[in-house]
Formats: structure tokens, C-alpha cells, sequence
């Protein structure tokens, strides 16, 4: 996988279905997952609605689009849910009744404005003065979106800045670059690993491998390239360390608290977008 992803192109189908209730965690695939709708359906939605589209994740080169569409308070973005490619978005609480295209559009594609015919329409009903004043309060109400996919097992590690696998202490573990974003020698560095991954191989793919603190503290970790910013994948370590891992023998079995900060600023972070989608909502819309 590369440093950076895109990917671009049209769909063969596409499905949405509701989002489940407050109780059910996005991301959790249920047996009666919807079947993809072709291209050209009308749907229904009601303002402050969240939709869920979904894709076949046999289609190539999807994850990391944006669906988009005025309707909605933000674009989603597709997401490998393995057996699907699924994205979220709101219908915004001030959109007037109408019939209103979605499109699908490359990473960091326009949010307004998109060109191309549309994937599907989105048919907005008509509801109530007091709905539609207790419309701000449901979409604040809605649990955050979780960024994190699920690829196939049997796909190398990451395929994606959010392809998080999840590990246990003293685990080895091997990342996998193209060549076009990593070459011999790099190296990668995460707090969970015992000490940088350096990168060997010189072909179309490259490997590092990795050993997972026996200390390692439970939650979500990132690596990063030695020296840079950006993340370049995740993992989540769970469980207690093996003892007959070899990194492990005459360890204590207990986690070191503390060494997952990372997931304080994402509490922090995802509050904030709640309190952003919220005031987004409530947006003024110009005349049409």
C-alpha cells in the first residue's frame, strides 16, 4: 500500500439502508445486510436521517471515496466493512422536500458541486414544524461514525491508513509497502513496537517486520515513518502477552498503563465532530 491512496471511477451498484438504532455498533455485519441497489434507484429519506450506503467489496479501487450530495451535513466516505464497502452520511435537518442526486467522488473530491450522472436520488419527505425543531438534537444525538475498517483476513497488513488489525503483546508482525512508498532501508516506528521495523526488499512489494511490546498497554496504536508525521497504519493490541512468545519469556504477563494517549485525543476529537455536525445541521440553506 501506498504512503498515499487514491482511488477514482464509477460504481456497477450501490446500496443504502438505514442506520441501526443507538444500540447496535456501526460496523457490525448482520446476515440480512442488503444487497447492493443498481445505479438509478429512488430512495426515501426524512431530514436528520443517517443513511448507509453500500458497495460489493469485490469492486476495486472504492475504499476511500466520498459520497456526496448538498443533502447531506458532511460527505461520507467508503470504508471496506468486509463482505461490504459501506459509508454514512446525514440528511442535513433544513433540506426541503424534494428529489435530490448522490455521487460518488475520489478521495478529497469536490463536496459541492460534483459533476457526472448520479449513483442514485435521494426522495426527502416532508415532515412537521415540531420535527423538524427536534431534528438538531437527533442528529447531535447520533453516535460518531467509526473510521476503522475491516479487511479480509487473508489480505497483507495495512491496506489502508485504517485497516486496524488487532495483535497481542510479543506478537510478529509484518507490514507490507509498494515500492513507490517505501524503498530498502526505511524504516517504521510505533510506540507498541519494540523498536523500529526496518524495510527489506527492493521489488513491486516491500516488508518490515515487527514485535509487539510485552508491555504493551491495550487500544489503538499508530506507525508512522521514522521522521514523519502522518500515520501510515493502525493496530489494536488486545489480550494479555503470551509467555511462550519468545519476546515474552520471563516477562511479567501485565500491560504498562499508559501507552495508549492516542486514544484521548480521540475521544476528544470525536466529541468535537458530534458538536460540529450539530451546528452544521442547523445551518441557514440559500433560496433555492
Amino acid at each position: 500500500m501506498g504512503r498515499t491512496k487514491s482511488a477514482v471511477g464509477g460504481v456497477a451498484a450501490l446500496a443504502l439502508l438505514l442506520m441501526p438504532s443507538a444500540g447496535t455498533a456501526f460496523g457490525v455485519r448482520t446476515a440480512d445486510q442488503p444487497a447492493p441497489l443498481p445505479v438509478g434507484a429512488r430512495l426515501s429519506a426524512t431530514p436528520g436521517q443517517r443513511l448507509t450506503f453500500t458497495l460489493p467489496a469485490s469492486l476495486p479501487g472504492k475504499n476511500g471515496n466520498r459520497v456526496v450530495s448538498e443533502i447531506f451535513v458532511g460527505p461520507g466516505t467508503l470504508r471496506m466493512n468486509d463482505p461490504v464497502i459501506t459509508a454514512v452520511a446525514t440528511v442535513a435537518c433544513d433540506t426541503p422536500p424534494g428529489v435530490y442526486p448522490v455521487r460518488q467522488t475520489g478521495p478529497g473530491g469536490p463536496v459541492e458541486g460534483a459533476g457526472g450522472p448520479p449513483w442514485v436520488t435521494v426522495e426527502v419527505a416532508d415532515v412537521g414544524a415540531a420535527e423538524r425543531g427536534a431534528c438538531p438534537g437527533k442528529v447531535a444525538a447520533l453516535p460518531p461514525e467509526r473510521p476503522e475498517e475491516h479487511w479480509p483476513a487473508g489480505r497483507s497488513w495495512p491496506q489502508s491508513p485504517w485497516d486496524v488489525r488487532t495483535f497481542r503483546p510479543g506478537d510478529e508482525v509484518t507490514a507490507t509497502a509498494s515500492d513507490a512508498s517505501a524503498g530498502f532501508g526505511d524504516t517504521l516506528a510505533s510506540s507498541g513496537f519494540t523498536g523500529k521495523a526496518v524495510v527489506h526488499g527492493a521489488k513491486a512489494v516491500v516488508t518490515a517486520a515487527a514485535t509487539i511490546r510485552c508491555d504493551a498497554g491495550p487500544g489503538l496504536y499508530e506507525v508512522r515513518w521514522a521522521g514523519g508525521d502522518e500515520v501510515w497504519a493502525r493496530y489494536r493490541v488486545a489480550g494479555p502477552a503470551d509467555p511462550n512468545r519468545p519476546a515474552c519469556r520471563g516477562r511479567a504477563a501485565e500491560p504498562a498503563p499508559g501507552r495508549t494517549p492516542w486514544l484521548v485525543g480521540a475521544a476528544a476529537a470525536l466529541a468535537a465532530g458530534g458538536a460540529a455536525a450539530y451546528a452544521v445541521a442547523r445551518r441557514r440553506r440559500r433560496p433555492r
